[in-house]
């Protein structure tokens, strides 16, 4: 089509959808950028470039092209969800959360909406506003995956350990080798204080993403209950050489390692104690 209408507007965004979808964000911004010059007046070449900006971190270049979307056409829910994307990486959560508000009036059907606000409503530590957001993905997309899994650890958060456990437990029925949901699920498990359970899930992350540094942390933090010192002690010096800061998610559990052994009513090795609290 471009070959025989080199200045076919729809032609050079079409291919450009295709090379977007195949993640050749560069050329497919090139013909993105050629349909514009083309025509200058279609919101969705905006909306859809501004996504590809967003996909490669340019996300001043995919807010200038969505509020130019936006301009053209106030009714376009998805440059709206897109511009709320483009936020929300940019780690603007107040003005993600109003674009995601505006895109789910516009377009209430669709599971993504809520999902993406439901995250920025958790990072806001809204809990009671994202736990319903993900209620309304699931809704809309009994199979969603990743929204069971978020309201999981939205629950774990709040203390709904069991509600937790019964939402990852879906998550990973859906998607098995879902690793996130083994460690959400983990840390419910912790919680509880079923530390087999809990080193189980942990294991099962590090298995299906060997990189989850988390996943190290927490596993280490779960063998110190069942002191096995050697075992807690390569996990977290693991996690600590993959960039966590193990010191403080131990004082998200204890304030001081004091503190923990007087609790679980056991005296850490002074080498485990050394890398807590240096």
């Amino acid at each position: 089509m471009i070959e025989l209408i080199p200045d076919h507007a729809d032609a050079h965004y079409n291919r450009g959808r295709a090379y977007f979808i195949k993640d050749n964000v560069d050329q497919a911004i090139t013909d993105f950028t050629t349909a514009i010059q083309l025509n200058p007046n279609d919101t969705k070449i905006y909306s859809v470039r501004g996504a590809a900006y967003c996909k490669k971190g340019n996300f001043d270049s995919a807010i200038a092209d969505l509020n130019t979307a936006i301009k053209l056409s106030r009714n376009d829910g998805n440059a709206y969800h897109n511009r709320g994307s483009a936020h929300h990486q940019k780690g603007n959560v107040e003005k993600a959360i109003k674009d995601y508000t505006k895109a789910i009036e516009l377009e209430p059907n669709f599971a993504i909406l809520y999902y993406d606000r439901g995250i920025a409503y958790y990072q806001k530590g809204e809990l009671d506003k994202a736990i319903p957001d993900y209620t309304k993905a699931i809704e809309l997309k009994p199979d969603y995956a990743e929204a069971y899994c978020n309201r999981g650890g939205t629950y774990s958060i709040k203390g709904e350990l069991e509600k937790t456990i019964k939402d990852c437990n879906q998550a990973i029925k859906l998607k098995p080798d879902y690793a996130d949901a083994y460690c959400n699920r983990g840390v419910a498990y912790y919680r509880k204080g079923d530390f087999d359970n809990a080193i189980r899930d942990y294991t099962k992350a590090i298995e299906l993403k060997p990189d989850y540094a988390e996943a190290y942390c927490n596993r280490g933090e779960a063998w110190l209950h069942l002191q096995e010192w050697e075992k807690a002690k390569a996990d977290l010096t693991t996690a600590q050489n993959m960039g966590v800061d193990i010191i403080a998610s131990f004082h998200n559990e204890y304030k001081s390692v004091e503190e923990f052994e007087q609790k679980i009513g056991i005296q850490l090795p002074p080498d485990i104690a050394e890398i807590l609290m240096q």
